[in-house]
C-alpha cells in the first residue's frame, strides 16, 4: 500500500509526496475537470428525466421523449468516460474506513454499469417492439419484449437505489465528515 503525505497546496491543486520517496511528487487537482462536472450534472438530469418519463403499464407516457433522453444519455455517458480517463481528477475521497471506501467505489462502478445495462436493454426493447418506427412515425408498436421491459424497469429501480446511496454518501462527506466534497463536483477555481 502506498502512503501519501500532503506537502503543499495551491489554489487548484494539492501536492502529495509518496511516503519514503522525497523526489517523486504527484500534482493532484482538488476539483474535477469542468467538462466532467458539466457531463456529471447532464447525466443526472438525463437519467432522472428518462427514468421518470418512462412508459408506465398503461402506456400513457411519451415514449419518444423517453427514448430521445435515453439516446442522449448514452452519448453523454460515453463522452463522460472518455473525459474521465483522459483528464486529471482528484484522488478518491476517503471516509477513513476501508470498507466504506470500497463500497463507495462499488457504487460508482455500479452506477456506470447499471446505466449502460438499462440503456442497452432500452435499445433492445425498442428494436423488438418496433419503437424506432413508432418514434419516426413510420410504424406501430408490437407486443414483443415485455419481459425485457420488466427487467429494464427493475434496472431503473436498482439505479435509483445506487443514486440514493451516492447522494447519501455525498451528504455524509459534506455534512458529517465536513470535507467539502461538494466543491469537487462543481465549477470554480
Amino acid at each position: 500500500m502506498v502512503q501519501m503525505s500532503v506537502i503543499g497546496f495551491s489554489s487548484n491543486h494539492c501536492i502529495f509526496a509518496l511516503k519514503g520517496e522525497t523526489n517523486k511528487y504527484m500534482n493532484t487537482p482538488r476539483r474535477y475537470n469542468p467538462v466532467l462536472v458539466a457531463l456529471h450534472w447532464f447525466t443526472v438530469m438525463l437519467m432522472l428525466g428518462a427514468g421518470f418519463l418512462s412508459e408506465d403499464e398503461g402506456g400513457s407516457s411519451p415514449i419518444n421523449i423517453h427514448m430521445m433522453l435515453g439516446g442522449l444519455l448514452l452519448v453523454i455517458l460515453v463522452a463522460r468516460l472518455i473525459v474521465r480517463f483522459t483528464t486529471q481528477r482528484p484522488a478518491w475521497a476517503t471516509t477513513g474506513n476501508a470498507l466504506l471506501n470500497k463500497l463507495g467505489r462499488l457504487v460508482h462502478v455500479g452506477l456506470y454499469g447499471m446505466a449502460f445495462f438499462i440503456l442497452g436493454l432500452g435499445g433492445l426493447i425498442a428494436y423488438k417492439r418496433n419503437l424506432f418506427a413508432v418514434v419516426l412515425g413510420t410504424g406501430f408498436a408490437n407486443d414483443e419484449g415485455w419481459t425485457l421491459t420488466r427487467i429494464h424497469h427493475l434496472g431503473w429501480i436498482l439505479a435509483l437505489l445506487l443514486i440514493f446511496a451516492h447522494v447519501g454518501t455525498a451528504l455524509y462527506h459534506q455534512f458529517i465528515l465536513k470535507d467539502n466534497l461538494f466543491e469537487r463536483m462543481w465549477f470554480g477555481k
